[in-house]
């Protein structure tokens, strides 16, 4: 094994030499472990694991800096729960508790008694506290994202786990305890989250597998716990609660009931592994004897549930225990919490799978599959010749967005337009932060994992657009959510309320690129026959927005308060100072590309009088590009001529049009030099001034430019993405490489964000730590890198051979049980 491709480039050869050598190293592993003990801390390692047939690239985590969020366990529509670092479960959305106060579970799950004697497999009591808070940044947004933690009662009264070595590879996440019990413990739960297989996708349930060991020479009984809670909502417990002992294959309970807002919720929880099962309430954080003694479980006072798992162990034996737990909440509120009012959804999970007990013999039946399944896709990744360690498990645990923020709702209620069968899916912009749906900018980073693995839901959020754009031929800046302008679509969990909002100048772009994304990658014409008048109006709306510039206005923002916001006219980036006016390279441009992809479409569709008027928009931006925005070493921020102001600042992310066109494969938007230029400028004053990523702006003379809003150093992740893909596509892939790298290895190794996918990042020198922002899938653009990687436009990876056809066809295949190694 080799650890060479997993370090950053420029590593000294010598340092690529000591860590091949060591890697051996990691290969050993005690048989009752799923990866290798003493790996390093909070940073990419080579390993091999358990169900991999080749040595496998991730971090493990034990101690700090500690994850600010655990990895969640949840598909597509499903909601999930988070499974912390320490041990606890953190945020849980699977029973609609969706924003603030969301719930936060902050509850041990595990834990075993033997030999008189017991231990909590958490290695402390410590809880989280709600973010956002409100805070004193001096920067915009004003928020706090920085973890609290608190003692939720245990503390000094059970035993912990020493420590816990902690591997999240979405969907699954393995855990292995150092505990001062004789018995070596460790975990693997996955979802059976698998590309293209929507429905299987859909599956509101998690399984468990928990191997214990026994190392030494001595028999070994005990029992082991495994407790969750069930529907608390604050402050009051779901009413008409009814539990169900099960028996026979599954061996546990079912809980039923009926939540505050009148909706039906219940969940299983049970083994299935053919070994002795008991029941019991929930252990429960406020009663430490409840952790001490499994011979008797706690009565049931809540709607929580335990189960107590008896095993035994001949000396060197093993034994697994296997536990499934599936939820079915069918109905969301658009308030996404649990009021009486607003409209109501339906999740589209409940067409295909129709209570919990179903969904829990289902997963039971096929566990060993469904986790070849996703082993499979993953694998796919990890072998994939042109894709290092460090980004193969980037990739991986980047889908986790998707149960963090996907929504599907079925065809019913509020979307009865949208048809039964196809319904509307939407993704969150930030659920604990800024709660609304489809968010232009944000689908436009974001949602090509969604295009490339389930183009049918794709499918349905376009069709979305498509029917909530409004008569002037602008597309909804939003399906719903908190910053609508019309309250009554202000509801954090609505997709019923589309709205225009504001970043008028690009709303139009990310709408035409999406609808291209979608055709170029399933080369459905029908479907572009089907959206052509839709996008034409919206290009036609959008490249109206400043008259008097006439077909210069593609490069302009429009008529002064036309966003009518308190931040002023804006786009993508909406942060009050520099702002925007005049002629603007960063919107132009994109808007340049915008019409060079349109022009294809209008092609395609044998609209010449619409390719000649593309032709003209085309002509009239490339003479503001050259003759009043080009300043002999890049593009300037903006040149106002109606109020004689110029910016200079250099702007890190001007090329912005420039990636669009080459991930679309349509004509460039600037002249070759031009771009080998601005790169050099940008390489040498925002990505220089930055430790992690490249600024936002820099002054002309490459000195940090003491701009308010965002702040002298702040960047935005899929913006940074955006901007290392140009450096690979324009023939210095070295750099770009290192670019990318340089921002992820912060974003998961020094901060520990790996599953908290932050907004915003500080980029200077001392901390390279978050300023804004939590679950945001704008990070999802790191799956367009594969593409820049090799060079093709975005259908590349979907190619025979390409890396996403690779995923989809891995996930598909049945997999032969038997001949999957263990190394």
């Amino acid at each position: 094994m080799t650890q060479i491709t997993l370090l950053r480039p420029g590593t000294p050869l010598l340092v690529i030499t000591l860590l091949a050598c060591n890697t051996c190293l990691f290969a050993a592993r005690p048989e009752g472990y799923f990866f290798p003990e003493n790996l390093p801390h909070a940073q990419w390692s080579e390993f091999a694991a358990r169900g991999y047939t080749q040595p496998v690239t991730g971090i493990i985590y034990r101690g700090r800096p500690r994850p600010t969020c655990g990895m969640p366990l949840g598909g597509l529509d499903t909601g999930c729960v988070d499974v912390e670092t320490n041990g606890m479960l953190g945020y849980m959305t699977i029973f609609n508790q969706l924003v603030n106060p969301r719930r936060i579970a902050n509850v041990p799950f595990l834990a075993v008694a033997m030999n008189g004697d017991s231990c909590i497999l958490a290695t402390d009591g410590k809880g989280k506290r709600e973010r956002p808070l409100f805070g004193e940044t001096g920067l915009w947004p004003p928020f706090d994202y920085s973890p609290a933690y608190f003692d939720v009662g245990l503390k000094d009264e059970v035993r912990f786990a020493k420590s816990i070595d902690y591997w999240g590879h979405y969907p699954i996440v393995d855990m292995q305890y150092q505990t001062h019990l004789p018995v070596e413990i460790s975990l693997r739960a996955f979802a059976p989250l698998i590309p293209g297989d929507t429905k299987t996708s859909m599956t509101p349930g998690v399984l468990f597998e928990i191997v214990l060991t026994n190392p030494t020479d001595k028999q070994h009984t005990g029992t082991l716990a495994i407790t969750l809670p069930g529907f608390q909502t604050n402050p009051e417990e779901p009413t008409g609660t009814v539990r169900k002992q099960l028996t026979g294959k599954l061996d546990g309970v079912q809980v039923k009931a009926t939540s505050a807002s009148g909706a039906p919720v219940e969940y299983v929880l049970a083994s299935f592994d053919g070994l002795p099962t008991r029941r019991g309430g929930q252990l429960r954080t406020s009663h430490p004897d409840d952790w001490k003694s499994f011979k008797t479980l706690p009565a049931v006072t809540t709607t929580g549930s335990s189960l107590a798992l008896d095993f035994s162990l001949p000396p060197g034996g093993s034994v697994t225990r296997k536990v499934v737990w599936s939820w079915h909440a069918p109905a969301w509120n658009a308030t996404g919490g649990n009021s009486t009012t607003g409209k109501q959804f339906l999740h589209m999970y409940a067409r295909f799978h129709r209570d919990a007990v179903n969904v829990a013999r289902s997963l039971a039946r096929n566990h060993q599959q469904l986790q070849a399944r996703v082993i499979a896709w993953q694998e796919a990744i990890y072998r994939a010749p042109e894709i290092p360690g460090w980004l193969a498990d980037s990739l991986i645990n980047n889908l986790h967005l998707i149960p963090e923020t996907s929504i599907w709702g079925q065809g019913t209620g509020p979307l009865a337009t949208f048809g039964e069968e196809h319904g509307l899916f939407a993704l969150n912009e930030c659920p604990r932060g800024c709660s609304q749906f489809e968010c232009l900018p944000c689908s436009f980073y974001g949602n090509i994992p969604i295009v490339y693995f389930f183009p049918d839901a794709a499918l349905s959020t376009l069709r979305g657009y498509k029917q909530y754009q409004f008569p002037d031929g602008r597309p909804p800046w939003i399906f719903g959510g908190v910053t609508a302008s019309n309250t009554d679509n202000s509801a954090p969990y609505d997709i019923a309320g589309p709205d225009k909002g504001y970043q008028t100048v690009l709303n139009g772009a990310c709408y035409v690129v999406m609808a291209d994304r979608y055709w170029r990658t399933t080369g459905d014409d029908h479907f572009l026959s089907e959206f052509y008048d839709s996008i034409k109006r919206a290009n036609d709306f959008s490249l109206n927005l400043r008259p008097k510039y006439g077909l210069s206005q593609i490069m302009a923002m429009p008529e002064p308060g036309t966003d009518k916001s308190h931040m002023g006219d804006t786009e993508w980036f909406e942060a009050p100072e520099p702002g925007w006016k005049g002629y603007a390279t960063h919107a132009g441009a994109v808007r340049m590309a915008q019409v060079q992809i349109i022009k294809a479409m209008a092609e395609a569709m044998h609209d010449t009088a619409y390719v000649k008027q593309c032709d003209a928009w085309l002509k009239a931006g490339d003479k503001v590009l050259e003759e009043i925005l080009w300043n002999k070493h890049y593009y300037r921020n903006f040149s106002d001529p109606e109020n004689g102001t110029v910016s200079d600042l250099i702007f890190g992310y001007q090329l912005d049009g420039e990636w669009i066109v080459d991930m679309h494969g349509v004509p460039s938007v600037f002249p070759k030099k031009r771009i080998d230029a601005t790169l050099e400028t940008i390489r040498s004053a925002n990505c220089a001034l930055s430790q992690s990523g490249a600024t936002n702006y820099a002054n002309p003379d490459g000195t940090p430019a003491r701009v308010g809003g965002y702040g002298t150093y702040g960047y935005f992740p899929p913006e940074l993405m955006m901007l290392a893909m140009t450096y690979m596509y324009e023939g210095q892939k070295e750099f770009g490489v290192d670019l990318l790298y340089r921002c992820l290895e912060n974003i998961h190794c020094q901060w520990g964000y790996a599953w908290d996918a932050p907004n915003i990042m500080r980029g200077d020198r001392d901390t390279g730590e978050r300023i804004f922002g939590a679950d945001y899938y704008q990070n999802m653009m790191l799956w367009f890198v594969p593409a820049a990687l090799t060079g093709e436009d975005m259908s590349g990876p979907l190619a025979e051979k390409g890396l996403a056809r690779e995923v989809l066809n891995a996930g598909q295949r049945q997999p032969s049980l038997s001949s999957k190694k263990t190394p």
